[in-house]
């Protein structure tokens, strides 16, 4: 991960501070608009109309702000930049320049987008000066923004509501897990959705896909660990998982102990660990091809992904029944439309069992959101060769946890990052280990 050292975000300090030593497979500088797996699936790839309007809806979609707040405020300058380079092109022609009113209204609106794009296709052709600048400003801040944006061309917008009883309804056909006792790949899945905000929709989904894989479901184990007072889902999971663990968890949610718990505590010990969210909708081969980097007796560490496509709620729904409904080996990009959040430390993180141990697991004294994914990879990749790869990999919408505190603070911005251990213990059923302990 090649991150720019400024100071312009707490992120940006940290990941000045704590450099990753971790290797790109993707091309030095090479950005969305240049290389990418989700490219081809775009709105018409590179083209400087195109990228102009997924511009200004990055610059006023909400969503975007929401996402994921730091990288909003890093990305933000290079947003306006653009915007500049925008208003001088509709400026000079008044159709040019209601469309974008328009879409500024409505950035969710995909007719609207559509239409921008098509008055800047005009104006672009009939005044080549303005778009040699604006090329330039598009070229500079793909290399520098930490959220781009894709719709595919066959995105609707109009969700289909699947539900969680739909998903239970598709899941009544499937092929019971056999008993594994020598898996060669752990899968650890966390879950907490006290309010049912649409976390546990996403894990019967991502949970069905993992049914659906190439590699042969005796090479591999599927863990749930449920983080909550009482054990709410359990009747939900516990039938399409191999293990199903509930600890006592009330208040903020500790993500690292849940995962910790699940990987010390599962039956037997495979000699690889996948960390995944229950957000994430993996395709056919994900486990297949995870694991055969692990052939590589070197390979030791790696994340799968460069980008993640965080789609918004349509999106979801129609990728959702594409993979677990129609049965499709991959989810359809061209019916997505989401947020690309570049090198994201979180969401899925492969390593062997060896190197969890070496780290101590997962830091257990981060609560709430944020943080514990990069402290994590941040220890690995001290510890062991890691590995940036770019694969697609697909993040459901759900209702977004809170990013910081009352006072405006990152949530476990006190935590010195690379500080954990795990020397006083990880993953104990009784607990958590307290921060004094470390």
């Amino acid at each position: 991960m090649q991150f720019r050292p400024c100071d312009c975000t707490p992120m940006c300090v940290l990941r000045s501070e704590n450099p990753l030593r971790i290797r790109r497979t993707r091309a030095d500088d090479a950005s969305y608009a240049e290389h990418s797996v989700y490219r081809p699936s775009g709105t018409g790839g590179g083209d400087l109309a195109t990228r102009l309007t997924e511009y200004a809806v990055l610059a006023h979609d909400p969503s975007v702000r929401d996402v994921a707040a730091d990288y909003w405020l890093h990305s933000r300058p290079y947003y306006h930049e653009v915007l500049a380079r925008l208003d001088t092109l509709t400026r000079t022609e008044r159709a040019a320049a209601d469309a974008f009113d328009e879409l500024v209204e409505q950035p969710d609106d995909v007719v609207a987008e559509r239409r921008l794009r098509d008055r800047l296709a005009e104006v672009i052709d009939r005044r080549p000066d303005l778009a040699a600048p604006a090329r330039e400003s598009v070229r500079r801040a793909d290399r520098h923004i930490y959220i781009g944006y894709l719709r595919g061309a066959d995105y609707r917008g109009e969700p289909s509501a699947v539900t969680l009883d739909d998903l239970r309804t598709w899941s009544a056909g499937l092929t019971p897990r056999p008993e594994v006792h020598d898996p060669d790949v752990l899968v650890v899945i966390p879950l907490m959705d006290r309010g049912g905000t649409g976390r546990i929709r996403n894990l019967m989904a991502c949970l069905l896909a993992l049914h659906d894989q190439s590699l042969p479901a005796h090479r591999y184990q599927i863990t749930v660990v449920e983080f909550d007072t009482e054990a709410r889902w359990r009747h939900v999971v516990e039938p399409v998982v191999d293990h199903y663990r509930h600890i006592v968890g009330g208040g903020a949610f500790n993500k690292s102990w849940t995962l910790n718990v699940g990987v010390r505590h599962s039956p037997g010990k495979a000699p690889v660990v996948c960390l995944l969210d229950a957000d994430i909708l993996p395709d056919r081969r994900f486990l297949e091809r995870n694991l055969a980097r692990f052939d590589d007796p070197g390979h030791a560490v790696h994340v799968p992904h460069t980008d993640v496509l965080s789609l918004d709620l349509p999106a979801s729904d129609a990728v959702i029944e594409a993979r677990c409904r129609e049965g499709r080996a991959e989810a359809p990009l061209e019916r997505s439309r989401g947020l690309l959040l570049r090198d994201v430390p979180g969401a899925c993180l492969w390593l062997r069992r060896e190197t969890f141990d070496r780290v101590g697991g997962l830091d257990e004294r981060y609560l709430g959101w944020g943080g514990e994914d990069e402290d994590m990879l941040v220890r690995c990749a001290e510890a062991a060769p890691a590995v940036q790869c770019d694969e697609v990999l697909l993040h459901l919408a759900h209702v977004r946890p809170p990013m910081r505190n009352d006072q405006g603070d990152p949530f476990n911005a006190h935590l010195l990052v690379g500080s954990w251990t795990g020397s006083s213990g990880y993953g104990e059923l009784s607990g958590p280990v307290s921060a004094a302990a470390g």
